[in-house]
């Protein structure tokens, strides 16, 4: 339901299981998406910008990164 010309930056945190849907979901879009992973393997992700986030946490490590980015810790 995104707008094929919005300028919003998209991001994605979930698990590797998850990453083609959302590939689906926003391959109409021109503005710029950036998928975070934690795995020992860079998802391949056409046209993403792609960043390994660091972590110990294995399990909903998205989460934790979530959690950060609404509290300014990090950035998109």
């Amino acid at each position: 339901m995104l707008p094929a010309d919005t300028n919003e930056l998209i991001i994605f945190l979930g698990g590797k299981d998850y990453l083609p849907l959302f590939l689906r979901l926003t391959a109409h879009v021109s503005s710029p998406r950036t998928i975070f992973y934690n795995s020992v393997n860079v998802p391949n992700a056409p046209d993403c910008r792609v960043v390994r986030f660091e972590t110990r946490t294995k399990t909903n490590w998205h989460y934790e990164y979530a959690s950060k980015l609404l509290s300014g810790q990090v950035g998109p």
